[in-house]
């Protein structure tokens, strides 16, 4: 399969072109499901991001602006025309940030259960992070083994290896909000009503920022597209 820029991709099929973008630890095969029918009518661009699927892996410094890059060389030099682009999740906080600033390669926006916006902390949340933050301090005084400091994190953050859980932690802490508000070309927000990673309110809240968008719940969670890839495609094919 061809490398770019170390990133691994596929395109498949003919016409307008649409880029798909996929979430954190996944690769561009998560799109299968809908890749078999847009090829009848697109040329569908599937890349495995950085440090996943097989790709090469990023600087331990890397964060959404030096993935961003990666994917601006990528629409400017393989797919070669403006495109309409997809993105899931962290795929999503790349396709804000690449429509915000470099409007030119992208036609159309479709955020299924995006990424990018702060987190509403609740109480428990709050009580978590003033612990971690105790213990740390104490790991760094050497009071304390770091091991301490394993119970915490998501499973996302606690699957990675030391060069990712730094990019991981680059990547969470930008908020995109002021990213979002600059953005004016049309956008479908696809997104689960039961979404837990990325909650309702992150969706109506970027239907506030951006002016030319349009919002469709569905049932199921995060990967929404996946439990409902057929109403995915009515609304794409309905968008596009």
């Amino acid at each position: 399969m061809p490398i770019f820029c170390g990133m691994n991709y596929k395109v498949v099929g003919e016409g307008p072109p649409v880029l798909l973008l996929h979430g954190w630890g996944a690769s561009g095969e998560i799109w299968n499901c809908v890749v078999n029918d847009l090829k009848n009518d697109f040329a569908v661009y599937t890349v495995d991001f950085l440090g996943f699927g097989k790709s090469e892996k990023p600087n331990r410094n890397a964060g959404v602006l030096d993935y961003v890059a990666c994917i601006a060389r990528f629409c400017e030099e393989i797919v070669a025309k403006p495109c309409i682009v997809v993105g899931h999740s962290f795929g999503g906080r790349v396709a804000i940030v690449l429509t915000a600033l470099l409007p030119k390669n992208v036609t159309k926006l479709v955020l299924v259960d995006s990424a990018g916006l702060k987190t509403k902390l609740g109480i428990k949340k709050r009580i978590q992070i003033a612990k971690y933050l105790k213990l740390k301090k104490q790991v760094i005084s050497g009071k304390l083994d770091k091991s301490v400091l394993n119970e915490f994190g998501s499973t996302d953050y606690k699957a990675l290896d030391a060069d990712m859980k730094k990019v991981f932690v680059n990547v969470v802490n930008l908020d995109l909000s002021e990213y979002a508000k600059k953005i004016n070309k049309q956008t479908l927000l696809f997104w689960g009503k039961n979404d837990k990673d990325t909650p309702l309110y992150m969706a109506k809240r970027l239907k506030r920022y951006i002016k030319n968008s349009k919002l469709v719940l569905v049932r199921g969670g995060h990967y929404s597209f996946l439990d409902n890839p057929n109403i995915f495609l009515r609304e794409f094919y309905r968008f596009v």
